[in-house]
């Protein structure tokens, strides 16, 4: 894991602490990029079952999976159905950091993650600052004012951010405010409990924020995975 003095790394580490009592297993999503997996060896101090996924390993990784049996890991993409389909395991706490900007098929991601956590929801990354309309989601990719949205200090970064041409999970898709993961939260059931912010990025229109989020209640009946089409003849009955 990265410096643990590092002011990002410590606001993540605090926020796990607020998220992890009283939590027996986690599953953590996205958690090589840089880190090689630093978060999950966190989480494996706490919990008797922790669950990676990521699609990508390093050896860093693997010496750290196989010195503790408590860590398992499943290399696929979260955002893949069929994958996130075969993972049958429930997990008290789930753990997303800087993942929700990177998601091209966005609230279908989520609810894939939030079907396998029973209880919390720990989420930290660069959010925009809130709009004159709460619930604001930006699309990056092609957007012309480019220079008012970049985040960080300049265009040259490994971040690729904003290519129209290349919309994946290397690439900064999404700018949301803290009041649209909320809203996309409550529709699944879950409300904060705590939610912080550390500070802004090079870019004073983002932020460093936090939350760990609780399950309330079941997903409604009306969620958009129950509902399914049936083609056919329409007749309107009013």
């Amino acid at each position: 894991m990265r410096d643990r003095n590092e002011p990002v790394v410590q606001f993540k580490l605090e926020m796990l602490d607020r998220a992890l009592p009283q939590s027996d297993s986690a599953v953590v999503f996205g958690d090589i990029w840089r880190v090689d997996g630093g978060y999950t060896v966190e989480c494996a101090r706490h919990c008797e079952r922790v669950t990676l996924i990521d699609s990508l390993e390093t050896p860093a990784w693997q010496e750290e999976r196989i010195a503790n049996p408590a860590i398992d890991f499943r290399k696929g993409d979260f955002s893949d159905p069929i994958f996130m389909a075969s993972i049958s395991e429930q997990f008290d706490l789930g753990v997303v950091f800087d993942i929700l900007l990177h998601q091209p098929p966005l609230l279908g991601a989520l609810t894939q993650m939030l079907a396998l956590v029973g209880e919390r929801f720990c989420v930290v990354q660069p959010m925009l600052e809130e709009q004159a309309e709460p619930g604001t989601l930006i699309y990056l990719p092609g957007n012309a004012a480019v220079e008012s949205l970049y985040p960080l200090d300049t265009e040259a970064s490994d971040h690729k951010l904003f290519d129209v041409g290349q919309v994946n999970h290397s690439h900064w898709i999404w700018a949301m405010t803290p009041s649209f993961l909320t809203a996309a939260m409550a529709a699944e059931g879950f409300d904060p409990v705590f939610e912080e912010s550390l500070g802004p990025l090079p870019n004073p229109r983002w932020q460093w924020w936090g939350a760990v989020y609780e399950r309330k209640r079941p997903q409604s009946p009306g969620h958009w995975t129950n509902q399914v089409s049936h083609p056919g003849l329409y007749t309107e009955e009013w």
